[in-house]
């Protein structure tokens, strides 16, 4: 099997126009945790987004006939929204694809320019059913390859179940060299490629570390670990 990780763009900056009411309102789509197509054909989606959440609900305010509900659960870390609506042609047709293929969609789908919907997807499966994939999901949008590599499902999860955050953190570090031997970048240098303090990389990177060895640890020895 293997895993690609790919950015779709849609043609028309928005995958549903309800995108832009969120934007139009200051709130950005962070990434997507789940989404599906129902059998009365609606699509249900659960994001996970920034804003303030009267900036959300006023999003929804004016009617919206292709809207079925709506939820919205905020926390002190994260604002997260759950949608079921009848979608656009375009919406049905970009998400009917995975459905026809043997891929794993790897959640979340992380949104690396909200300002026109650009989506990182990552899907692992058979190499001929991604190619197909990829070349039909490209008929209908712009899509760059950015990684291909063998399917490892245990490194897989343990990384997707990292904070959006931490992801981001972790992957600059990575880039930048701070996990070569010997390191070729500090706290400093991770933390100004991301625009944020040295002790807030330096706090985040150690929480992540202690998050993967605990969950490496406790799989091979049986340990438990709490949450």
């Amino acid at each position: 099997m293997k895993r690609v990780t790919y950015i779709v763009t849609p043609r028309e900056r928005y995958f549903d126009p309800t995108e832009l009411r969120f934007r139009a309102n200051g709130v950005t789509l962070e990434a997507i945790h789940e989404v599906d197509i129902l059998t009365d054909g609606t699509i249900t989606v659960f994001l996970e987004v920034t804003g303030e959440v009267p900036a959300v609900r006023r999003s929804f305010d004016e009617d919206l006939p292709r809207l079925v509900d709506c939820e919205i659960l905020d926390t002190d870390q994260t604002t997260m929204v759950q949608l079921r609506y009848h979608p656009t042609e375009f919406n049905r047709a970009i998400l009917e694809i995975h459905r026809s293929y043997g891929v794993l969609v790897q959640y979340p789908m992380v949104f690396v320019d909200p300002a026109q919907s650009s989506l990182r997807v990552t899907v692992a499966g058979p190499s001929k059913d991604i190619q197909q994939l990829v070349a039909e999901t490209r008929d209908l949008a712009e899509l760059t390859v950015e990684a291909v590599m063998e399917y490892d499902h245990t490194a897989s999860r343990q990384f997707h179940e990292l904070t959006t955050r931490q992801r981001e953190v972790l992957l600059t570090a990575y880039e930048c060299g701070y996990y070569e031997v010997p390191r070729e970048a500090t706290y400093e240098d991770i933390a100004a490629e991301l625009d944020c303090s040295a002790s807030s990389v330096g706090q985040t990177l150690r929480r992540i570390e202690s998050r993967l060895v605990t969950v490496t640890v406790s799989n091979r020895t049986g340990a438990r670990t709490e949450t």
